[in-house]
């Protein structure tokens, strides 16, 4: 145990000379190395959302530091203390008891759907729905406010009101939920009956202060003044704040400057478009509640269809049941390709599939048979690859359309090498440039 603790501490003040001292309290208090073999370290941290940020911000800086003085590159597990929290994050989704409790159930300004328990996490979301758990577990959190942002229809008014709910039926607290639009409408008003000592006690007395859309305050000087004084209420009383909107607080037009650096003096976390796990587990719950049975085919469909928003998806499903029912038709691929032809992105009827590939052809100098052989060689295989991205990206075609399209080729082939090509352009600002190049190469040529 000695020796952990000396390594430990040896790490521990390397990394406090990286980040800085607000940083390294924030996320290494209460946190230890545990034990480490031939194979890996074993970290003990106090909560689940110290776990999770840890794992996707600092796993490589851990294990470089560690690596250095035991002379070994280890893999870097985390694991929460029992004396913390006991929830674990699976990679998916995170299922959460339903507790029942006689406190205040007053749903009626939100949807009563939208509750934690529902909501399906993924890459994309999952530290933004851990982040707000962290909120909701303790009174005085880590971190606070936690402003949550991303583009429309990916959860964050679920995750808002999946709080409010959570702690209404949990907690004996104040907590207020509504839309940055309502709030200004409600100080308006207020403003005109002279009523604003009534409206500052309502909002200056929450113990959760939960404003969705906040975007929404853009170009309003006036109101923005009185939500940074609500604001500075709540903060200077540790009254936990969370906030959603479209854009980072840097990116919302005409905001005050000292209202973005009070948004981001807390949590910022972004949720992405949901990737295609995601969306197909969001089609498998979302399909449960309807009366018509969506065989799985049908919903594997759907995820590579629609790439965007969560609504989108649902009102794809919405769409598809109609037509089984009123028509009287079988769910299949065959109505799904039917139904929902309108729904496909009008970019894929715009360019078509030989362009994209004479494109490829003409950069890579290999010939139309090469590209559509077997042939493993990065010469051919690379271009092929990239082809298959670029089709899904211009097209959105499905994985199997793809397959069927260079000579029978599996879907999982398919995603594989479209998930190369995506990994490639994350990690390669070059590489990112030249497949950026070759999608505006094809689009001008087709003007």
């Amino acid at each position: 145990m000695e020796l952990y603790t000396k390594v430990w501490d040896d790490v521990l003040q390397n990394i406090r000379e990286k980040v800085g001292p607000l940083r390294f309290n924030l996320w290494f208090k209460n946190t230890r190395l545990e034990s480490f073999d031939d194979n890996n370290a074993n970290i003990l941290v106090p909560n689940v959302f110290t776990q999770v940020w840890l794992q996707e911000n600092f796993s490589n800086v851990l294990r470089e530091g560690i690596g250095k003085l035991v002379n070994k590159d280890l893999n870097i597990k985390f694991s929460v203390s029992k004396n913390g929290e006991d929830e674990n994050v699976p990679t998916m989704s995170i299922p959460l008891s339903e507790k029942k409790t006689n406190g205040n159930k007053n749903y009626a300004q939100l949807n009563r759907n939208l509750r934690l328990e529902d909501f399906v996490v993924g890459t994309n979301n999952r530290l933004a729905y851990t982040a707000a758990l962290e909120m909701i577990k303790d009174k005085y959190p880590a971190f606070n406010p936690l402003f949550i942002h991303g583009p429309v229809g990916v959860g964050k008014t679920h995750i808002l009101q999946g709080v409010w709910n959570r702690v209404k039926e949990e907690q004996n607290v104040n907590a207020i939920y509504m839309p940055a639009e309502k709030w200004t409408n409600e100080f308006i008003y207020s403003l005109q009956k002279g009523k604003m000592e009534a409206f500052r006690q309502k909002f200056r007395n929450a113990d959760i202060f939960l404003i969705d859309d906040v975007h929404f305050l853009s170009n309003k000087q006036g109101v923005q003044e009185e939500f940074l004084h609500t604001f500075n209420a709540l903060f200077e009383l540790s009254k936990r704040i969370i906030l959603a909107s479209d854009a980072h607080p840097k990116m919302i037009g005409q905001l005050k400057e000292n209202l973005a650096s009070r948004f981001m003096s807390g949590m910022v976390t972004k949720i992405d478009k949901p990737e295609y796990a995601t969306r197909l587990l969001i089609l498998r719950s979302k399909a449960a509640k309807f009366d018509v049975h969506f065989p799985e085919e049908v919903l594997e469909f759907v995820a590579e269809k629609f790439d965007g928003n969560v609504r989108e998806v649902e009102s794809a499903l919405t769409t598809l049941s109609a037509h089984a029912k009123f028509n009287e038709k079988k769910m299949d691929l065959h109505l799904a390709s039917d139904a929902l032809g309108e729904f496909f992105c009008a970019e894929g009827k715009i360019i078509k599939i030989n362009e994209i590939e004479a494109t490829v052809l003409n950069y890579f100098n290999i010939s139309r048979n090469e590209l559509h052989s077997n042939k493993k060689m990065k010469s051919i295989s690379f271009p092929r690859q990239i082809c298959m991205y670029l089709i899904k990206t211009l097209l959105n075609w499905s994985y199997q359309q793809i397959g069927n399209y260079f000579t029978s080729k599996k879907h999982t082939t398919v995603m594989f090498a479209i998930k190369k090509v995506k990994e490639q352009i994350d990690s390669d600002k070059q590489f990112k440039l030249f497949i950026e190049s070759l999608i505006e190469k094809i689009k001008k040529e087709r003007k």
